[in-house]
């Protein structure tokens, strides 16, 4: 008989573990609050909004590099795959400032670090003084999401539209429980008290051109100013950045840090949170100019969204355990922060083995993961 497993939260955390876990030979139903894919607009599922670029920031964990890498490999199988929404950009991580490579940049194959003569996205007036360039897998949300949940489907899983909390996990069925609620997590767990969640602003922009690079590839890039030009109310330099997708663009982005009250609601003490910061606007729209010829205030369609990322603290963050204190077998995967797209299959393969290991002390090597997914 197949071991029945609840997955609490259908973003992409959650979708992805469930659809590992079903491909393995699990009953999975997933439960949420919302069937927010579909239905909701509440910036506290901050699947709603992603990016969705592979790249690990915005986390902590003592294991990351590990789980991106393993994430990353799953992401290149899928690629090969022809996976619906996932692309390739010829990505730019670049400073306007002396500042040290990101460790996971070794973990990307061919990465480059950019030299005075390197082609990259510039500004006109602020000067590029670091970067770092590679390929970045990016998953084009309005394709890569829906078609998870359709293969989630596909595979036998079930969607429950269902608020779970500490109060109702007894009078679940499934013995396992998945704990994917993002910044509801603390009702399925019982958390410190002020947990750091970041609130992001984007801005959407349909009907936008390519932007490639003399190599013909689409382009993306990060851009870091200096805590001079962009910066939150503590000085902490701030990014703007431009994600292309098909038919718009995401411009971002802002981190602004904050916890969460005694009702649950995100709050903090940074006036510049209140609005969208005209930085992305501004700063994005000058280098897009600068580099492509593309005139911004030309694309009248945008609208201006923000969402929060659960980071929970700076020091392991990422919470990625077995839990049994319920008297049922708990697994925790949450607190991702910016980075739920980017670690997503990388999790999924740690709850994959944190729950075949309490059944039966059995684990998957990634190779027998990567074969699975020849969906």
């Amino acid at each position: 008989m197949k071991s029945k497993i609840a997955v609490i939260g259908s973003g992409v955390s959650g979708v992805t573990s469930a659809i590992l876990l079903q491909n393995f030979g699990f009953d999975v139903t997933i439960y949420s609050k919302s069937l927010f894919y579909r239905d909701n607009n509440d910036p506290n599922f901050a699947s709603l909004f992603p990016s969705a670029s592979i790249i690990p920031h915005s986390v902590y964990h003592s294991n990351l590099n590990k789980i991106f890498s393993n994430s990353n490999s799953l992401f290149s199988k899928l690629d090969r795959l022809s996976f619906p929404g996932l692309t390739v950009h010829e990505h730019f991580e670049l400073y306007g400032y002396k500042t040290e490579i990101p460790d996971y940049a070794e973990l990307i194959p061919e990465f480059e670090s950019i030299s005075d003569t390197s082609w990259t996205p510039k500004h006109p007036k602020i000067e590029t003084k670091h970067g770092i360039q590679f390929n970045c897998f990016f998953a084009d949300w309005k394709i890569y999401f829906p078609y998870l949940i359709k293969l989630f489907n596909r595979l036998g899983g079930k969607i429950i539209k269902q608020n779970i909390d500490l109060n109702s996990l007894h009078r679940l069925s499934e013995e396992i429980i998945i704990n994917c609620s993002g910044v509801g997590s603390h009702k399925l767990k019982e958390e410190p008290s002020n947990p750091l969640v970041l609130k992001g602003h984007l801005v959407n922009i349909l009907d936008t051109p390519l932007l490639t690079s003399p190599k013909g590839n689409t382009v993306s890039y990060n851009f870091t100013p200096g805590s001079d030009i962009y910066s939150d109310s503590s000085n902490n330099p701030l990014d703007v950045y431009c994600y292309p997708r098909t038919n718009d663009w995401i411009l971002g982005g802002s981190r602004f840090k904050g916890s969460l009250d005694k009702n649950g609601k995100w709050a903090s003490e940074d006036e510049l949170s209140k609005d969208v910061p005209p930085e992305i606007e501004q700063l994005n729209s000058e280098i897009i100019e600068h580099t492509f010829g593309v005139d911004c205030s030309e694309l009248k369609q945008r609208s201006y969204l923000y969402s929060y990322r659960y980071l929970r603290n700076k020091v392991d963050g990422l919470r990625l355990e077995k839990d049994q204190s319920y008297n049922q077998l708990i697994v925790h995967n949450y607190g991702h922060g910016g980075a739920g797209v980017t670690l997503s299959w990388g999790c999924a393969f740690e709850v994959l083995n944190l729950v075949t290991d309490a059944i039966n002390k059995t684990t998957f090597t990634l190779d027998e993961v990567s074969e699975k997914l020849n969906l």
